[in-house]
């Protein structure tokens, strides 16, 4: 569970920025209180619900721009909480996501491609504890007016990351894919 929590912490900084994709040539503020980054983990069998609660993105958006498309995340690794105490307590440690030593995932996107109106797909890299690692993240957009509202689902695996290795290497206890959701709000920067 810890593993998959400390994935989903990894994805969700790639939901996080793929979220904030609302324009490549305007640059647009992420809206806090209604955007969000989730994660889901299986630990002994159990579901357990995560989220990131601070995060930030530089983003740069235009469908008619897409190559000029860029998302720069950080996520603060050390806010993560879940709704398992036991959770909570493992995840800032040295096998999770070790916050004394790397207390931020990074998460910048440069290629952003339209699949059909209204519908993305965001490639870039995720890095945590030292390690950068490529993801994808698929996601729908809408822009009205001046505000944008991104949503994106990502499956992470923790073991590139090396997360839960020395405690749960064979997902004995947490599963080592991480659904990571991405729901971001942000308005354009004028």
């Amino acid at each position: 569970m810890i593993r998959s929590v400390f994935m989903l912490f990894r994805s969700a900084p790639v939901v996080l920025l793929l979220c904030a994709v609302p324009s490549a040539a305007s640059q647009w503020a992420v809206v806090p209180a209604q955007s969000s980054i989730t994660f889901t983990s299986e630990w002994s069998g159990q579901t357990v619900q995560g989220r990131f609660p601070k995060f930030s993105a530089n983003i740069r958006f235009d469908p008619s721009k897409l190559s000029e498309a860029r998302v720069d995340g950080v996520i603060d690794l050390s806010a993560a909480t879940t709704n398992d105490r036991s959770v909570n307590g493992s995840l800032p440690g040295p096998d999770w996501f070790d916050v004394k030593s790397n207390p931020n995932a990074r998460l910048q996107l440069t290629q952003i491609a339209q699949l059909k109106p209204g519908q993305y797909v965001a490639r870039g890299t995720l890095a945590m504890r030292g390690v950068s690692v490529p993801v994808t993240l698929p996601f729908t957009l809408a822009i009205k007016g001046e505000t944008a509202v991104m949503t994106g689902k990502a499956m992470l695996d923790r073991r590139p990351f090396k997360i839960g290795m020395d405690s749960d290497a064979t997902a004995s206890w947490v599963a080592f894919g991480v659904p990571v959701t991405v729901r971001i709000v942000a308005t354009r920067v004028k």
